[in-house]
């Protein structure tokens, strides 16, 4: 499957809408749309009928990995070659592989219509590294966390939180509320629990945590952890018990420990 259509000219439409939507949360935002690079994620998002808008790839990229583009277009009319120059602007990374796509945002129901009162969420309140974020939701992922919410956090759709996610922010669902007050009543509303955790001794030790029903595990910002009101908001503070020496562990890492423990009677 080789189309007619190459790109060489790097002020062509469809790649400065590329570029567009590559650095502006706006244009994000208002045209729904997002991008990834890289051939593993292309594929990922290939397999998601209707999730791709548009794909590209270079012409070295075609010569090493052509079959495995192939294997997963659905449509050929979504295939634009370009030249390598043209992907060398195109890219985010030092080391492109040269194959690009651009996606639509999932549409969601509204948050109180998609919790179940049995459901298992991590709640993510002011969380800023794109990097955590990813590696929260690749974690997510492998352990069937039912979703992830998220305050106030870092854009999910930014090129670099995309990257780090390695496919999985297909496969996660991602709310978003803007006001923690409010998430934590349709919580409460659903009757799912909600755990703060906290590097603090007064606090629930995770191991006698038993996660048996519903419930939504709250982290807070890498340097300042939860607002004091959302932990007192919260029904139950938990720490993770730590014999060294560190006060606390990195967002991503505790994050990771935490769904373990909440996930593992299901694993």
């Amino acid at each position: 499957m080789r189309e007619n259509v190459r790109i060489t000219a790097k002020d062509n439409p469809a790649i400065k809408h590329y570029r567009r939507l590559r650095d502006q949360k706006k244009a994000r935002r208002t045209e729904g749309l997002f991008v990834i690079e890289g051939l593993r994620i292309v594929c990922d998002a290939l397999s998601k009928t209707g999730c791709v808008q548009q794909v590209f790839v270079t012409d070295s990229a075609w010569e090493k990995h052509g079959d495995a583009i192939e294997e997963h277009m659905q449509e050929t009319g979504k295939l634009l070659h370009i030249s390598d120059a043209v992907g060398d602007v195109m890219t985010d990374t030092e080391h492109t592989q040269g194959v690009f796509a651009v996606c639509r945002i999932p549409e969601r129901r509204p948050l109180a219509d998609a919790l179940r009162a049995s459901g298992k969420y991590l709640v993510l309140c002011s969380l800023q590294d794109p990097g955590n974020m990813g590696m929260i939701l690749r974690t997510a992922d492998a352990l069937g966390v039912d979703a992830i919410l998220s305050v106030g956090s870092c854009e999910l759709y930014s090129p670099k939180v995309v990257r780090a996610t390695m496919g999985s922010v297909f496969r996660v669902p991602v709310y978003e509320e803007g006001d923690a007050a409010v998430l934590l009543q349709i919580l409460h509303a659903k009757g799912i629990h909600s755990y703060a955790a906290v590097p603090a001794s007064h606090a629930v030790k995770l191991t006698e945590c038993s996660f048996s029903d519903g419930c939504a595990v709250w982290i807070g910002n890498e340097g300042n952890g939860l607002p004091a009101d959302v932990i007192a908001a919260c029904d139950t503070a938990v720490t993770i018990p730590m014999r060294g020496g560190p006060e606390s562990l990195n967002a991503a890492m505790a994050a990771g420990i935490l769904m373990w423990e909440m996930m593992k009677n299901g694993v």
